[in-house]
């Protein structure tokens, strides 16, 4: 005798539905690992900075804690990296948390990040939803601002609708 188990199912949740606004002259892309993404139009051959979405599943009991440890962790062992903030933040009108950091990168000089996450408890399971934003330190100093829109764009959506 077999048993199936399925995707979504009723100890498998499908994951949150999310969704970003992105402004006109930003475009949707894909990318590896992750559920959204989008990039600021830039000419060709320069970095695009950028916002991506990436949901990760754990266990029921899995915190904002536990999330919060892994990334500061994850920050701390970047060769170079220097923190340049963080604090609590709601994401997806929940409790959250923001860190903002920069580290060389030998591609394009400094990467500046900025870090947001929040665990969604349903049954079973805890997701995880980190909203990832990137630029180069130069496109930073003008961006920055709009790449945080993006990131607080973030909202839940309706299953299926594009």
């Amino acid at each position: 005798m077999t048993n199936t188990i399925t995707f979504p199912g009723e100890n498998t949740p499908a994951f949150p539905a999310v969704a970003l606004d992105l402004p006109d002259d930003w475009r949707e892309i894909v990318v590896a690992g992750t559920v959204l993404a989008g990039a600021k139009s830039v000419p060709e051959g320069e970095f695009r900075p950028n916002v991506v979405v990436a949901l990760s599943r754990f266990a029921r009991g899995y915190t904002l804690d536990d999330a919060i440890r892994t990334v500061t962790e994850k920050v701390e062992s970047i060769d170079g990296a220097v923190e340049l903030g963080r604090d609590d933040h709601e994401v997806l009108g929940r409790p959250g948390f923001r860190i903002e950091f920069s580290y060389p990168d030998p591609r394009v000089g400094t990467l500046m990040q900025g870090v947001r996450i929040a665990v969604i408890e349903h049954g079973a399971v805890a997701d995880l939803v980190q909203i990832t934003a990137t630029a180069t330190g130069t496109q930073a100093t003008e961006l920055w601002g709009e790449l945080r829109d993006v990131q607080s764009s973030l909202s839940e959506a309706t299953a299926g609708v594009a």
